[in-house]
């Protein structure tokens, strides 16, 4: 059973709780009074039975030193199996503290100073930043745009395989473009990978909103060469509380990430987080699915009101994350220019798409992932912007 989508127009006021997304509107768009459809969390109120968990953690008054639950890993286990269809043993998971810290735990363990590290541009910024961040080199096999959306470059990656690449980040479902990749293409990348030895690191934290016709195929159902990285942050709306997935089936690979985990001593699970998610995989399915279907609702609306009002936009289909990837470059405005419009005139702020790299000049990144009537008064700033 779904959570009535009321639940979801329930306005919450998020300002002065150090959020920011709300709170930090000055400091990002050089104003405090814009809509905020930038920064990937959600306004709505959280499943009832996580605040519930949390309520009832915190009544017990002491909050001391924390080891790892194995309830709440076969919590984990069993939502993946649900959800996905994936298959995973407890002690495949390690804890981490983000996604993000993920990612460069897995490159100092799977990589060496100067090697190179594949990623498809336009992708979420700390892509690059993390491989930057570990002293290893970017190598780019840029996503196609075709007209019938954005592709994988299988040409391209080959090349960039045969030139030395050692490990890979990829984005499944892909942020910022909003493809849910098919079996077939992951089953392409995956020969690619095992033909030239490359190591597949997977952010896979989108993985449940993939839109019906389309359906997330883990990497981990067609290789055990690879990483996966989630988290019950993204889909159940708790980046606050700080705490991943490290999923890899490799025993070897294994070992040397929980290694370069212990060594900065991120392997340590936080108290709340693990009780917030344990409640989230167990009992967050009806909030889940009434969430997918409000953000399928907001979609629409998108779609609806840049189809007919605002045709110089252009939108691929979105199959996948609550986030829409504007494509502007048709209104004739300079990048930098058509950012500031958007905040100056329309009163809305979203993400600059020059933060998923320079492939995404021209482009902006829309958040659905809050009250409708937040939506829509974007839209509308967005549409003054574009006639003023």
């Amino acid at each position: 059973m779904k959570l009535d989508p009321s639940y979801f127009d329930a306005v919450i006021d998020r300002a002065g709780t150090a959020c920011e997304k709300w709170d930090g509107r000055a400091e990002v768009f050089g104003r405090a009074n814009v809509i905020p459809l930038w920064v990937a969390d959600m306004d709505f109120a959280c499943a009832p039975e996580i605040v519930e968990a949390l309520k009832a953690r915190a009544a017990h008054p002491i909050y001391g030193y924390t080891q790892d639950d194995p309830e709440n890993r076969m919590a984990e286990v069993r939502f993946l199996r649900r959800r996905f269809g994936l298959t995973v043993e407890p002690d495949w998971i390690l804890q981490s503290p983000s996604v993000v810290d993920s990612m460069l735990f897995s490159l100092y363990a799977l990589t060496r100073e100067g090697e190179r590290v594949l990623i498809q541009p336009p992708v979420y910024g700390p892509f690059r930043e993390t491989v930057l961040r570990a002293g290893r080199e970017v190598a780019e096999s840029p996503l196609l745009e075709t007209d019938e959306g954005w592709k994988m470059d299988f040409d391209g990656l080959e090349a960039a395989f045969q030139s030395g690449v050692k490990c890979m980040f990829f984005c499944s479902p892909h942020n910022p473009v909003g493809r849910v990749w098919t079996r077939a293409e992951l089953e392409r990348l995956v020969a690619l990978a095992e033909k030239y030895q490359v190591m597949i690191v997977a952010d896979e934290i989108h993985a449940s909103f993939a839109f019906a016709p389309h359906v997330h195929t883990p990497l981990l159902t067609l290789t055990s060469r690879a990483v996966m990285l989630t988290s019950a942050t993204k889909a159940f709306n708790l980046a606050g509380l700080r705490q991943s997935s490290v999923i890899v089936p490799d025993g070897e690979v294994r070992a040397r990430l929980a290694k370069e985990m212990h060594r900065v001593n991120a392997d340590h699970p936080n108290l709340f987080a693990m009780a917030a998610q344990r409640a989230a995989y167990e009992h967050g399915d009806a909030w889940l699915d009434g969430c997918i279907d409000y953000i399928c609702e907001n979609r629409n609306l998108v779609y609806d009101f840049i189809g007919t009002r605002l045709p110089e936009i252009s939108l691929k289909p979105l199959e996948g994350t609550y986030l829409v990837w504007l494509d502007m470059r048709a209104t004739g405005v300079e990048h930098e220019a058509m950012f500031r419009r958007l905040i100056d005139v329309g009163g809305v702020g979203l993400n600059s798409g020059l933060f998923f790299g320079e492939k995404g000049r021209g482009f902006f990144r829309l958040n659905l992932a809050t009250q409708r009537k937040n939506i829509q008064a974007g839209l509308e700033g967005i549409e003054r912007a574009l006639r003023m």
